[in-house]
């Protein structure tokens, strides 16, 4: 309850800022990319619950989720969590060309997720916790998955704020688990005020 409490205290603090910007975002995306401007997609939630998860549109209309999914296997080829000795190296589709220059410069600055404020003030999301994952991402994580959905997914999380997309599976799972067990109210804040850092500095950003 003090999380949740938390979450949209921050939210309403915030929102005279965030809700400008959005709007600002929106309009740009809209002149340059047409519509659709928000991007929906199934996300695993807590206790494995699947929620729709709201971000800016960031590539082109055209992309297909299955070319994602098979290249994203293609890379995962040997790095899965178990056995303990795969290799530790991230996972990025390189110039991913389904990606458009606009939605380039917002992943950079990591403001393609400000809708993700959305899914905070609906429950589905907090704003700090484990990232949200697509169902076969999930399926990667083995036995480690029950336990890594047992908690809220968040908009950033101890793992962004390590290097996000510089991590490799097991590293990932190794700080989203790290979280689970040492939460509390002051690391969030941590992790809050590491994220802005992150993102300024544009650590790990894809």
């Amino acid at each position: 309850m003090i999380k949740r409490l938390f979450d949209i205290v921050v939210v309403l603090i915030f929102l005279p800022l965030l809700l400008p910007l959005t709007v600002i975002i929106s309009i740009i995306l809209y002149v340059n990319q047409g519509t659709p401007i928000i991007f929906i997609q199934n996300r695993v939630g807590k206790e494995n619950i699947i929620f729709k998860l709201y971000k800016f549109r960031t590539m082109e209309v055209t992309a297909a989720e299955e070319f994602h999914k098979s290249h994203y296997f293609d890379l995962a080829k040997g790095k899965l969590i178990e056995p303990n000795n795969a290799p530790l190296e991230p996972i990025r589709i390189e110039n991913d060309d389904r990606i458009t220059s606009l939605g380039n410069i917002l992943r950079k600055a990591s403001l393609d997720e400000l809708p993700n404020i959305l899914n905070v003030i609906k429950g589905d999301m907090s704003l700090v916790g484990p990232r949200p994952l697509v169902d076969y991402e999930s399926e990667l994580y083995g036995k480690y998955k029950e336990k890594r959905h047992s908690v809220l997914p968040g908009i950033t999380g101890l793992a962004q704020v390590q290097g996000r997309l510089d991590l490799s599976l097991q590293e990932r799972l190794y700080w989203d688990l790290k979280y689970i067990d040492n939460y509390s109210f002051m690391n969030d804040l941590k992790i809050i005020f590491k994220t802005i850092s992150s993102v300024l500095r544009k650590k790990g950003a894809s």
